[in-house]
């Protein structure tokens, strides 16, 4: 087996050669793990209203083959996807659009699909010589660069069919709008001219967005991207603001930004739409969690706001699920390590030790304590949350130290069991 090597091409990024005997086993393999894949999307993925009906297992396992040899064919000849390929890839979308379903359980199929796929490869790797850190680093690039492409086109795919299944008067300020969040438009002033057609001023200096949903219980509501619309239309917001209920359970607003220091108005405006969603839901107590973007220079930075408010949600919902807003800023540390969970799970499983054995005695009461002396930073108000005498705090942190081997209170120690066990709600 040849050592993987990158090959460095004049003006493109360069490809890892995937080794001819791997190719062989992994296509050898092929239709087992397909089926895995299959599995752990069922398995794994969130099922419920907020992102319509869920597709047929079908669907499902179409979405994970399609990925896989879309992956084998290019990591065959360590060659980007063709045109025909990824179209091929991408009739998925079309397929969710058309049948009123969301295109979020596709995307998390070939996630899901792509983690499979990478715990194969390893396997196969496991113990040849040719596995350096280089190699499977690159490897793990091609891998997930693959990937993004098949996202990114039936993502597009999706967007337009679902486009064109809008009625006429929305139709035009829908695309436009997608168009900002997705990076497809050709020229800026084309764009502005378009906005101006429809009475819907942009902010040329750029947007902070963010992403809302209406939280009823411990679930996002199914309609409540529709609700919180239709609250955030009666805010006082600046010139420019643009709000659009991208599916039934979620509200894409885009707030006018000139630089990163705007990203607190757009906090402000979450607080607002919290209290105004609060007083409206009555008896049902329905409150709103929202992820909120970083700051990027002018319209083409849209997009970018747009998925890393995508991000700042979804991590937010499992770092602190109480929370209102999360800012994508707060939540960087998290998603790097997130991104290698193999990583993550090491340095988790290095920092908590034996606190994650289940043979230890009163483990989870000790962690409870333990995040809650660390969130709230005293005895005292650790005590107050968890509803404990400060002796019976005060005993569970000398087991602690006992347990961990070490200091709870330097600032370093601090930051390594926070991280930790705020990456153990992540993987």
């Amino acid at each position: 087996m040849a050592r993987v090597a990158p090959k460095v091409a004049a003006k493109s990024k360069p490809a890892a050669q995937l080794p001819a005997s791997l190719i062989a086993e992994l296509e050898h393999r092929r239709a087992g793990m397909a089926r895995h894949m299959a599995r752990a999307v069922v398995a794994v993925v969130h099922w419920d209203d907020s992102t319509g009906v869920p597709p047929r297992r079908d669907a499902i396992a179409k979405a994970c083959e399609a990925g896989l040899d879309l992956f084998l064919a290019t990591a065959r000849e360590a060659r980007p996807a063709t045109q025909e390929e990824l179209r091929r890839v991408a009739q998925l979308g079309i397929l969710q659009a058309r049948s009123s379903q969301s295109v979020e359980p596709i995307l998390a199929a070939y996630r899901i699909a792509a983690r499979v796929a990478w715990d194969a490869i390893l396997r196969a790797w496991r113990g040849h010589p040719a596995a350096t850190p280089e190699a499977i680093m690159l490897t793990a690039n091609y891998v997930f660069v693959a990937l993004d492409q098949v996202a990114a086109e039936v993502t597009k795919t999706y967007l337009h069919a679902r486009e064109q299944h809008m009625q006429r008067g929305t139709r035009a300020r829908a695309r436009l709008f997608h168009a900002l969040i997705s990076d497809n438009f050709d020229s800026e002033l084309e764009l502005q001219k378009q906005a101006l057609a429809l009475n819907m001023p942009i902010a040329a200096t750029g947007y902070v967005a963010v992403v809302s949903k209406l939280v009823v219980g411990k679930s996002d509501g199914a309609r409540g991207g529709e609700a919180l619309g239709e609250v955030a239309a009666s805010l006082d917001v600046p010139r420019g603001a643009i709000h659009h209920v991208t599916d039934p359970s979620t509200l894409v607003t885009l707030w006018p930004a000139e630089s990163a220091a705007h990203v607190d108005g757009a906090r402000n405006f979450v607080t607002q739409l919290h209290k105004e969603a609060v007083n409206r839901s009555g008896p049902a107590r329905a409150r709103v969690r929202a992820g909120i973007g970083g700051y990027h220079p002018g319209l083409r930075g849209i997009s970018r706001s747009y998925l890393e408010a995508q991000q700042a949600i979804e991590a937010g919902r499992k770092l602190r699920p109480d929370d209102v807003s999360h800012k994508h800023d707060e939540v960087i540390p998290h998603l790097v390590l997130a991104q290698n969970p193999r990583l993550a799970e090491r340095f988790v499983a290095h920092t908590l030790g034996p606190l994650l054995d289940p043979k230890t005695r009163n483990r989870e009461q000790l962690l409870d304590t333990l995040e809650a002396y660390l969130t709230t930073g005293s005895v005292k108000d650790a005590a107050g949350a968890l509803n404990l005498h400060r002796h019976t705090v005060l005993y569970r942190l000398d087991k602690l130290r006992e347990i961990l081997g070490g200091e709870l209170d330097t600032p370093a120690s601090r930051l390594r069991l926070q991280l930790a066990l705020d990456l153990r709600k992540l993987i």
